[in-house]
């Protein structure tokens, strides 16, 4: 089930990326999103379980204009009912539930990728971020492919470490996969 976000910065967003460009339908059979923890025992790959990703493409280049990508950290899945329920206290979950990217600039690369920037809003704390992606359009679809990795502790998440020796590391790697069908397919 799909859950509806709703926000004070977050209608803004959807309404300017709505207004520039042709909205992308996002296929969410097609799409996903992978978080690698590494940890001194027991590293694991979590998934994204639902997000809102809302893409806005040039009608005429296919270029994106606008895009905002939207998750309740609560949707984050580890596999351990367990590290899942630690994992939402130690991010205070309750408190701070929503991460929010708002992209501000897409910069082309040579080779087909390009340098996405733009606002990351998590734990509270609202960051730029900057990260390589690739992109590809056709009359019908759109693919991006991107990593970004991400520091909790730029956030003001502590560190977490049991026993003196057990560390999960705070520098979390994100992949992901997103696809859709261009608005005049």
């Amino acid at each position: 089930m799909r859950t509806k976000f709703k926000s004070i910065l977050w209608l803004p967003l959807m309404l300017v990326a709505a207004a520039h460009g042709s909205p992308v339908s996002m296929d969410m059979d097609q799409s996903g999103v992978a978080i690698a923890v590494k940890a001194t025992i027991d590293s694991f790959v979590a998934q994204l379980q639902d997000y809102d990703a809302s893409v806005t493409v040039a009608p005429q280049t296919g270029q994106v204009e606008a895009a905002v990508f939207r998750f309740n950290v609560s949707s984050v899945r580890t596999g351990n009912v367990k590290r899942d329920r630690d994992m939402n206290e130690w991010q205070q979950t309750d408190r701070f539930p929503d991460v929010i990217f708002a992209l501000t600039a897409l910069e082309p690369l040579i080779g087909g990728k390009s340098i996405a920037r733009g606002q990351l809003r998590f734990h509270g704390v609202e960051r730029t971020v900057s990260f390589p992606i690739s992109i590809e359009t056709n009359k019908q679809t759109i693919v991006m492919d991107g990593d970004v990795t991400i520091d909790t502790r730029d956030y003001g998440l502590p560190v977490i470490k049991k026993y003196f020796i057990l560390m999960v590391d705070p520098i979390l790697n994100l992949h992901f996969h997103l696809q859709g069908k261009l608005a005049d397919s």
